[in-house]
């Protein structure tokens, strides 16, 4: 069951990402999912932050373990797929031959 929190929070539609939302001046009904507004003015991004130690060391273990080493050159579709920098999939050393995200 969802807490009060929670509900609240769903239930605010845009204007939870909106940066009037604390001095806007429609009245309102809480109860209500606001879905449009002449007021809405999207928040800014909120910068990402920089990745953990232990993400680094995954990556770097990850990379090792994927076949993806310096001098090592891809085999198979991975070779020249647009998304070789950022797959999840394993890469072995004899090239990868079918692959449904090849891209």
């Amino acid at each position: 069951m969802a807490t009060l929190n929670q509900q609240v929070v769903t239930n605010r539609g845009i204007c939870s990402a909106c940066v009037h939302e604390e001095e806007c001046i429609y009245p309102r009904n809480r109860d209500q999912i606001v879905l449009n507004c002449g007021q809405f003015e999207l928040c800014p991004p909120i910068a990402p932050l920089p990745p953990s130690r232990d993400q680094v060391e995954l990556e770097e273990l990850w990379k090792k373990s994927s076949g993806d080493k310096p001098g090592t050159e891809l085999k198979g579709l991975c070779s020249n797929c647009d998304e070789r920098d950022t797959c999840i999939y394993s890469k072995p050393a004899g090239g990868v031959w079918h692959c449904e995200e090849y891209r």
